[in-house]
């Protein structure tokens, strides 16, 4: 008892030496002894099409998260050291494969931001879910793959029923077609949203004169064009990504088809405004995401001549990739250094937000998800209408302002 004693004691008297002579907390640390850690070599994959015809959509989100790693690893303060991994897949499916296969095997990951679409998201989900990966996807809207269960996987953005939703509603009451021609590029992301905004506009109201699923990639969309002029269409709707509506935008404007046409996220970029030309003046888009927000002009800057003309979902890879970073901070913080350990800490963290126990506020949003790992926030505030006009892309605000409720 007596040995205990003194060696409480002198525990005692080293902590309030250490007290007095540390002076407080490091300026510009955690306030938590993270300045005291030693920084360790960690590894987090962007999975996305970073080239290809795609990756206007992508590429935005990629360079937000390579802003925060980069500041990050710069903090003194943050106890690792991360590297980007680049998982390019351009977008497609069948090349997600050998992106996730790296990815899940490298012992130094600990995070996967992305999947950036939904096709690829459902390719990967399995194999992250199941080696313990959290990932957090940016940009993949496809309603479904909250239904997946996975437990490990997060959306950063609204989804293809709240998408597809507003957009029919917008259509409804604010287009006011009499009727409707939807077409969809077949796609696991373009047919559901088509379907959903079908099914809302003609819960409005608007008769539905087509509904037809084209080939991605074609060049020529004439026979699109001749059905929805010989339907008679007052508006059109395209479920589908940006290098396919620019085309069928430009050459039904050349075949005299003047009517209000619209299109979702996959269609929000510098690639389409370049392909549909002068054509693409009377075309509405909708996005859960917002691209003339505060984080933009900080963006432009870090990244100077490599920014996107349209910084699509720049600010959600730069919070996924802060939430990241809480994560692996705070399992620091708690001794941990084994990579599969800071997994589970990561997870932890973001669990953290889930049903309303807590939230991050970040640039482009306030993050906080349901029992199913969607944003719990409301919809209508998850979504921003845009108008083209003289080859800009002028917004609308929030679905919630466009619809005046």
């Amino acid at each position: 008892m007596k040995r205990r004693l003194a060696t409480i004691a002198s525990v005692l008297v080293l902590a309030l030496v250490g007290a007095a002579c540390g002076g407080g907390d490091d300026e510009g640390g955690s306030g938590s002894g993270g300045s005291d850690l030693e920084k360790i070599p960690l590894s987090i994959t962007f999975q996305g099409a970073l080239s290809g015809p795609y990756s206007y959509l992508i590429t935005p989100s990629f360079q937000g998260a390579q802003i925060r790693i980069d500041e990050l690893n710069a903090d003194e303060s943050f106890p690792a050291e991360i590297t980007l991994e680049q998982g390019d897949t351009q977008g497609d499916p069948a090349n997600a494969p050998p992106v996730v296969e790296k990815a899940s095997t490298n012992p130094d990951t600990v995070a996967i931001i992305g999947p950036g679409f939904s096709g690829e998201s459902a390719a990967s989900g399995d194999t992250y879910d199941e080696a313990g990966i959290p990932f957090v996807t940016p940009s993949a809207t496809a309603t479904s793959l909250g239904e997946e269960g996975w437990e490990y996987w997060y959306r950063g953005c609204g989804n293809d029923a709240g998408q597809g939703g507003l957009a029919g509603t917008y259509i409804a009451e604010s287009l006011k077609p009499a009727n409707l021609f939807v077409a969809h590029d077949k796609s696991d992301y373009g047919q559901p949203l088509a379907e959903t905004v079908r099914d809302t506009a003609d819960q409005g109201g608007v008769e539905q004169v087509g509904f037809e699923g084209v080939e991605a990639g074609a060049d020529d969309y004439s026979s699109l064009i001749s059905a929805i002029e010989a339907a008679g269409a007052e508006a059109f709707f395209f479920g589908g990504y940006d290098a396919d509506f620019g085309k069928i935008v430009k050459q039904a404007r050349d075949a005299g088809v003047d009517i209000p046409m619209m299109s979702g996220d996959g269609s929000l970029s510098s690639t389409f405004i370049d392909l549909a030309g002068a054509g693409a003046d009377n075309v509405t888009l909708i996005a859960p995401t917002n691209i003339g927000g505060d984080f933009v002009d900080k963006y432009n800057t870090e990244v100077g001549g490599d920014a996107s003309s349209v910084p699509i979902y720049a600010g959600e890879g730069y919070d996924v990739a802060s939430m990241f970073g809480e994560g692996i901070k705070q399992a620091r913080e708690d001794g941990l250094e084994d990579p599969e350990e800071i997994r589970t800490a990561i997870k932890e963290y973001l669990d953290s937000l889930v049903g309303g126990e807590g939230s991050f506020d970040g640039e482009a949003k306030t993050y906080a998800w349901d029992e199913t790992h969607e944003l719990s926030e409301e919809v209508e505030t998850l979504f921003y209408l845009y108008e083209v006009n003289g080859g800009e892309i002028n917004p609308l605000g929030t679905a919630a302002e466009a619809l005046g409720s």
